[in-house]
């Protein structure tokens, strides 16, 4: 198998790789792959609210109802870490940790 840059990995990547431990577990039943179905949209959201923090730093300016410009803190800051513990807590129900984790087949660069 082709060696995984753990600096850019895809979508695609990491759904193989969650089906494919579930596999090992003969834990792939459709409301099991529902689940990572779930946890690849809460990844979406935290790739997209990861982009949002980089583009426009940790608050943002907003006009005000009287025209005016000022500044609140960016809403993604708070959210992200709400979707890496749902996340998380997918990885848990799904049976999947660092200490459980099936290496047959995967070759990841080391960190």
């Amino acid at each position: 198998m082709a060696k995984i840059s753990l600096a850019k990995i895809s979508r695609t990547q990491i759904h193989k790789a969650l089906v494919e431990q579930l596999r090992a577990k003969g834990a792939d039943v459709p409301f099991m792959v529902d689940l990572v179905r779930d946890y690849m949209e809460l990844w979406g959201l935290k790739e997209r609210l990861t982009e949002d923090i980089k583009e426009n730093g940790l608050r943002v300016q907003y006009m005000t109802a009287g025209g005016g410009l000022t500044e609140k803190d960016n809403p993604s800051v708070k959210l992200l870490p709400t979707v890496n513990r749902q996340m998380l807590s997918i990885l848990s129900q799904l049976d999947i940790s660092t200490d459980n984790i099936n290496k047959d087949g995967a070759d990841f660069d080391e960190l």
